[in-house]
């Protein structure tokens, strides 16, 4: 349902976060006590290494406006976005600026609430801004396609999908992988990898009740079936998830759907449910995988249990430090943030870097004439994969190189670069390939996996790259 742009109250865009999570746990555990008793070149965009600042050149800064949650502990969902786009306003500074302007991020809480950020976008509209950035759901766009549509002014949307549910429009770009995409990616893999029969939905958010829709439609299309959907409508007065977790903790599978930390929170309270012993990883639990925000860490919760899988392309900066323009990346985001990259942080950096590119492309000029610059970026790759746009294509990333990343087992043996212990996040290579068998990684990228490739060649067999979980179907972890 959509909001009206002019209702500035409403229901929080996220309301399972940590303490909610919490308090579903107290409540099992009191539901429980009544029961029982008791190497590619890195091309020239790449970050730099120690950026620094840009001196005064007397012309104004650009203020690109962001509209994010930035306090509550809702804000920690946000924060990954907010970082990326810091190290790109330094990186973009560092380089001379735009038309010799350096750019600037002004940053507007929303209070985690879709209703006050359509209020404050209609009002940044109306002060004519060179480009907008929207962390959260996309249905606080919604209103106001009109006013983007009369205004010209581009917007890019983070974490929020409007692909899936067929609402994009021509001033807007959006970073976030459409679930329609990743739910494809999931279903094969549980369906005909894992060949799990018994498949649970639980989400979080105004996307998910889309998202359950969508994941049934893929699972039937692989052959597969969802047996059960969760989402906030199904939430107890007094015990909150209780049913719906226990519920999921005795599926063979369950699929995780949320912004970042919250979907985290998810799995949390699953394993949790399910009696998982996390210092020695025992105990039955269902298979578990989540969209790409499962991969953001923080929240003060813990890492999911090995085996979790999560959708993302194989160029994520939480593990791709062979590919030159990601390890440029996460060494400057270390050295700019202070602290290694830990979710979406390329997401955030990559809007900021393309918008400037695009200015520069203008000389400085927004609107229409910026939309349109911005949808001749073509195999600009700033910390990962590269940008593709067009003026039917405004999504920074693509489905053909998509597949899994699972948290590493206890004994598993780790790339190079790993941390032992640190249960990594590592690319599962058997689901990034085209056919089952042969690698999709891109053809810049394919010598960092397999050194053997020649250019004009078949995309190589997965199980021999170097890196990564090379393990076949027969894998009972992976």
């Amino acid at each position: 349902m959509n909001l009206p742009a002019g209702e500035p109250s409403g229901p929080s865009r996220r309301d399972i976060s940590e303490s909610l999570v919490r308090q579903t746990l107290l409540a099992l555990a009191l539901l429980a006590a009544a029961c029982t008793g008791a190497a590619a070149p890195s091309p020239p965009s790449g970050p730099s290494a120690a950026p620094t600042p840009l001196p005064s050149t007397g012309g104004p800064p650009i203020a690109f406006q962001v509209v994010a949650t930035t306090s509550g502990h809702e804000a920690e969902e946000d924060r990954s976005y907010l970082d990326g786009m810091q190290l790109a306003v330094a990186d973009v500074n560092a380089a001379g600026g735009v038309t010799g302007r350096p750019i600037s991020l002004e940053i507007h809480d929303d209070n985690a609430n879709v209703g006050t950020a359509t209020d404050m976008m209609q009002g940044l509209l109306d002060h004519r801004p060179a480009a907008v950035l929207y962390v959260g759901p996309g249905l606080a766009l919604t209103p106001l396609r009109t006013r983007f549509d009369q205004t010209g002014i581009p917007v890019v949307l983070l974490e929020g999908n409007l692909y899936t549910s067929h609402g994009l429009f021509p001033e807007l770009f959006q970073t976030t992988i459409p679930w329609e995409w990743q739910a494809h990616v999931i279903a094969r893999y549980v369906v005909r990898d894992r060949k799990a029969r018994d498949i649970v939905f639980i989400g979080e958010g105004p996307e998910a009740p889309t998202a359950s829709k969508t994941l049934a439609a893929a699972l039937a299309y692989w052959g597969g079936h969802l047996s059960a959907s969760f989402d906030d409508r199904s939430r107890d007065p007094t015990t909150g998830l209780a049913a719906p977790l226990t519920r999921a903790a005795k599926a063979d599978w369950v699929v995780a759907f949320g912004p970042p930390v919250a979907s985290l929170g998810l799995v949390n309270a699953i394993e949790e449910q399910a009696g998982i012993d996390r210092s020695t990883h025992l105990g039955a639990r269902p298979g578990i995988t989540g969209s790409a925000s499962l991969l953001a860490s923080g929240g003060g919760l813990a890492q999911p249990e090995p085996g979790t899988s999560a959708c993302y392309t194989y160029t994520w900066a939480g593990w791709a430090q062979p590919i030159r323009r990601v390890g440029a990346f996460r060494a400057a985001f270390a050295a700019t943030i202070g602290h290694a990259p830990t979710g979406l942080e390329q997401e955030g950096y990559d809007a900021v870097r393309v918008l400037a590119r695009g200015l520069g492309n203008t000389g400085g000029a927004g609107g229409a004439k910026l939309v349109s610059a911005l949808e001749a970026t073509h195999g600009f790759a700033p910390s990962g994969y590269p940008v593709d746009f067009g003026p039917d294509d405004h999504l920074f990333l693509t489905r053909d190189q998509l597949g899994l990343f699972a948290v590493a087992g206890p004994n598993e043996r780790l790339d190079p670069w790993e941390v032992p212990g640190s249960d990594p996040w590592r690319p599962l290579m058997r689901t990034f390939t085209y056919d089952g068998t042969r690698t999709n990684v891109l053809d810049i990228d394919r010598k960092v996996f397999f050194p053997f490739w020649g250019k004009d060649q078949p995309g190589p067999e997965y199980w021999r790259s170097r890196y990564g979980i090379a393990t076949r179907a027969g894998d009972r972890l992976h």
